[in-house]
């Protein structure tokens, strides 16, 4: 789905110096590389647009060699292969990518965090999904350029530009230094589809929903899934996402469907399929709809005004849902109910303001995947006090068995889960998950990160964050944490 950068696009608007008119600069290209007459041609037009109406860009064209920087390790194949034909103004790049010869130069993003992804399959593409406000770059789909994206739309029927068949090019498999279509050398076999169990909630939807619901779970490679995202939508299907660029997604809205892509979907039964050393075919992880969908969810009308109006056709909520930040219930209800217990659907229909529909794989939340040696400390010291839940970890039984004789660290366990700890990890007790995934994320009254430096004391870390003075979780650093631990989870320790 689309990103949103850390800088707002009103804080990039105030930035950059007024001008009537985009400047437009394609002079040359760098040595090895033509400038396409496509480019030439759309860069004269752009030049007469009023600044701002196609996007937040200062300059179209500038053109340049892709700075080494930006990879060291591929900066000559880099290179040789494009060159930058739009900046950005947060330091991201958009180039002119050679895939062969057989298929035209696609369009890519250079990220400036490091995000990498193809764009569009050639140069023509990448201009009509511009002109459609649909290339998920937030300074070019901005919703104040769309005159001037529907002027751009005009530009290009007027002058019959037309995007050529091409086959998607995997920009982040091409970095791996290898063939889109070849694993690497030590991945595990891709899982077998998940047996369908319909419920029946799935069969009281509507055939566009049960359409939707049956997709949900799927690789974005099959057949059902590529036929409907790009017949039924008519959107561009995202092949490959990475841990660069983990999800992805289109957004129907005259279809009434957005729909997510994602490789890492916190479920055992759904484990990351690597296509390439670093790029992962992703699932459908999740679907929204909306009213344009044109169909009633469970009887329920999209115009419903009140809890207590959904309340009178579906029952009691399942459950209250409370703010993220500060955990208070803020009167969201939420309505939850299996769609298929094979492959583990779920509908959820909320309603705060207004009515809300998704249908998702049923996933955990993530509580850590990075830090090992922190939660470490805390999962060694949860599996000693009884809050860790032990059918979450069956197939680490001994290992966990010997965490809880102290025997074993907490770091090994992290380390055999493979993807982090996750609410589920913890046992389901009332308000237990809830409050960890504040703790472990900064969003209450306390964080654990803040609660280790108290006890260890703090140091500058390799990211210029301060972080605490623990190198590894032995059990004597878990008895020094001890004390704050116990504090924290006072209610759920016994």
């Amino acid at each position: 789905m689309r990103r949103r950068r850390e800088s707002t696009l009103g804080a990039l608007r105030a930035s950059m110096r007024p001008m009537s008119k985009y400047s437009v600069k394609l002079a040359s290209a760098p040595k090895g590389h033509v400038l396409p007459p496509l480019l030439l041609e759309v860069g004269a037009w752009i030049k007469k647009q009023d600044h701002g109406s196609l996007g937040w860009f200062d300059v179209f064209g500038g053109v340049e060699a892709i700075p080494k920087e930006w990879d060291e390790d591929n900066a000559e194949r880099l290179r040789k292969a494009g060159f930058v034909f739009l900046a950005l103004p947060d330091g991201s790049m958009l180039v002119l990518f050679d895939t062969g010869a057989k298929s035209p130069p696609a369009v890519v993003l250079l990220g400036s965090e490091g995000d990498r992804r193809t764009v569009a399959s050639s140069l023509e593409e990448f201009l009509a999904i511009w002109a459609k406000g649909e290339t998920e770059i937030d300074e070019l789909d901005d919703e104040d350029g769309e005159e001037g994206r529907a002027l751009l739309g005009k530009w290009l029927k007027e002058h019959k530009v037309k995007a050529p068949k091409a086959k998607d090019f995997d920009f982040q498999a091409w970095l791996d230094g290898g063939d889109a279509k070849t694993a690497p050398a030590k991945a595990a076999a891709p899982p077998k589809p998940l047996a369908r169990k319909p419920t029946a909630t799935l069969k009281k939807l509507g055939p566009k929903a049960q359409n939707v619901a049956s997709l949900v779970g799927l690789r974005v490679d099959a057949k059902e899934v590529v036929d409907y995202v790009t017949k039924v939508l008519g959107k561009k299907l995202v092949a490959t996402t990475s841990e660069r660029n983990d999800d992805a997604g289109v957004i129907a809205d005259k279809a009434g469907v957005q729909m997510s892509f994602t490789h890492d979907v916190l479920n055992v039964a759904y484990p990351p399929i690597h296509k390439t050393a670093k790029s992962f075919i992703p699932y459908v992880s999740a679907a929204w709809l909306e009213p344009k969908l044109g169909e009633t969810i469970l009887g329920v009308p999209w115009t419903a005004a009140s809890a207590e109006e959904v309340v009178a056709i579906l029952g009691k909520p399942t459950s209250m849902r409370g703010d993220v930040v500060t955990d208070k219930k803020q009167g969201t209800s939420v309505w939850t109910y299996s769609l298929d217990d094979g492959a583990q659907i779920e509908l959820e229909i909320t309603f705060r303001k207004r009515l809300g529909v998704m249908i998702a794989v049923a996933a955990a939340s993530e509580l850590e995947k990075y830090d090992r040696v922190t939660t470490g400390l805390f999962m060694a010291w949860a599996a000693e006090n009884g809050l860790l839940d032990e059918s979450h970890f069956a197939d680490h039984a001994a290992l966990l068995a010997q965490v809880k004789k102290r025997k074993a660290q907490g770091t090994q366990l992290f380390d055999a889960l493979g993807r982090g700890l996750w609410d589920v990890h913890l046992k389901d007790a009332e308000g237990l998950r809830a409050f960890a995934y504040l703790w472990f994320h900064n969003m209450g009254k306390s964080w654990i990160t803040g609660d280790l430096k108290k006890v260890f004391g703090k140091r500058v870390g390799p990211h210029d964050h301060d972080e605490p003075k623990l190198d590894d979780d032995t059990w004597a650093a878990v008895d020094k944490a001890a004390k704050i631990f116990r504090e924290r989870f006072a209610k759920w320790v016994k």
